[in-house]
C-alpha cells in the first residue's frame, strides 16, 4: 500500500486532496499541519491552522496528525525550514509519497518536488492544472463546506468574509473572476479559507463565532473568538 504524508491547512484544497488519497487507498502516515509565525507566509496557508485539530477529531483521524511551527519570516529560511522538519518526520515515519492540494502555484509546486526529490519520495498533486472554476465547483459537489477568512483581491467583496460558501455564493464569486480577472479558486492569494463540514466528518460540524476586520472595501480577515465542535 501506498503510504502519505498530507500537507494540511484545513482550508478547501487540503481538505479534499486528504479526501482523494483517502479514496484512492492511500496509507495516511501523518497529516502535517505548518503553522507559520508570519501572518504573510511565502509558501503555507496561514489562518485557522491552530484549528486543525477539531476536523481531524472529527474525521477520526487526530493521532496522525503533526504540527510543525515554522519561525522564519524570510523566503528561504521559510523553505529550510519546510524542508528540514520533512526530513526529520522522514526518519521517523517512512513515506512513499506528499501530498499537496496546489492548483496552480508554481513557487510551492516546486519547493516540494525539490523536497520530496532530497528525501527520495514521490509528489502527488491531484488537481494540478485543473480548471479553476470546475475546481470549485467539485469541492462543493463532493459536501464540503467552508468559510471565507480572509479576502485579499479587487473585485472580491469582503461581505464574504466569515460566510458558508454554497453554489450560489460559488457562481458569484466565478462572475466576479470573469469581471476582475482574479483566479475563482484562490490560488494567487485572493482568499483563504476554513473548512467547517465534510461527508467524513462524524455527524457534527465546526461552528465559528467571529469578528472581522474590515482593511479596504476587498481586503479583510476573520478574527475568531471561538471555534468548537457542535
Amino acid at each position: 500500500m501506498k503510504k502519505a504524508v498530507v500537507m494540511f491547512s484545513g482550508g478547501k484544497d487540503s481538505t479534499l486532496a486528504l479526501h482523494v488519497v483517502l479514496l484512492q487507498g492511500f496509507e495516511i502516515s501523518a497529516i502535517v499541519t505548518f503553522v507559520p509565525s508570519s501572518n504573510h507566509p511565502w509558501y503555507v496557508h496561514r489562518p485557522f491552522t491552530e484549528y486543525t485539530d477539531l476536523q481531524l477529531q472529527l474525521l477520526s483521524m487526530k493521532e496522525k496528525h503533526v504540527t510543525i511551527s515554522l519561525s522564519s519570516n524570510e523566503k528561504v529560511l521559510e523553505s529550510l525550514e519546510i524542508r528540514r522538519s520533512l526530513e526529520n518526520l522522514y526518519e521517523k515515519i517512512p513515506f512513499d509519497y506528499i501530498v499537496l492540494g496546489v492548483i496552480a502555484s508554481d513557487a510551492q509546486r516546486t519547493l516540494f518536488l525539490n523536497i520530496c526529490d532530497y528525501i527520495g519520495v514521490k509528489l502527488y498533486t491531484p488537481f494540478w492544472g485543473r480548471d479553476p472554476v470546475q475546481h470549485l465547483l467539485d469541492i462543493l459537489n463532493v459536501g464540503i463546506e467552508f468559510i471565507m477568512t480572509t479576502v485579499n483581491a479587487w473585485g472580491l467583496p469582503v461581505e464574504l468574509l466569515g460566510q458558508v460558501v454554497d453554489f450560489a455564493m460559488a457562481l458569484k464569486i466565478i462572475e466576479l473572476s470573469k469581471k476582475y480577472g482574479f483566479n475563482p479558486s484562490f490560488e494567487g492569494g485572493e482568499a483563504e479559507t476554513f473548512v467547517i463540514y465534510t461527508p467524513l466528518f462524524r455527524e457534527k460540524k465546526i461552528c465559528v463565532d467571529y469578528e472581522t476586520h474590515i482593511v479596504s472595501y476587498f481586503e479583510g480577515y476573520v478574527i475568531p473568538k471561538s471555534v468548537y465542535i457542535c
